[in-house]
């Protein structure tokens, strides 16, 4: 086999070459482009409400959740309240644990209000 060698004699310059623009080319990418995009936003539109109602259904159960938990605090402090308001505890304490007793008469003192000077 023999190769062949090629060689120029000639030096050629082509910085003074200019390329065509290809119009039918452009406009092809334009559309492809724009039907790329156009796909992606309607995509986008079909998407979103259903990530979004799927994030409104977590947070509903959060919330849900949440206002369980404040219920059940509101009944155990209904019931702690009833338990410290109950007469029969309050005057154990007083006399158990406070020392006190029922003032006999002598020591009753009643204080009327006094008027308002006009």
């Amino acid at each position: 086999m023999k190769r062949e060698t090629f060689s120029m004699t000639r030096e050629v310059r082509n910085e003074r070459l200019v390329r065509e623009l290809d119009r039918k080319r452009h406009r092809d990418l334009f559309m492809v482009v724009m039907t790329a995009l156009v796909l992606t936003v309607a995509v986008i539109v079909y998407a979103w409400p259903h990530f979004e109602m799927i994030r409104l259904g977590y947070q509903m159960e959060e919330l849900r959740q949440v206002r369980e938990e404040l219920f059940e605090q509101q009944r155990h402090l209904e019931l702690q309240l009833a338990t410290e308001e109950d007469p029969e505890r309050i005057d154990r304490i007083a006399r158990e644990e406070l020392g006190m007793i029922y003032p006999d008469g002598d020591h009753v003192l009643v204080v009327e209000p006094m008027e308002s000077p006009r």
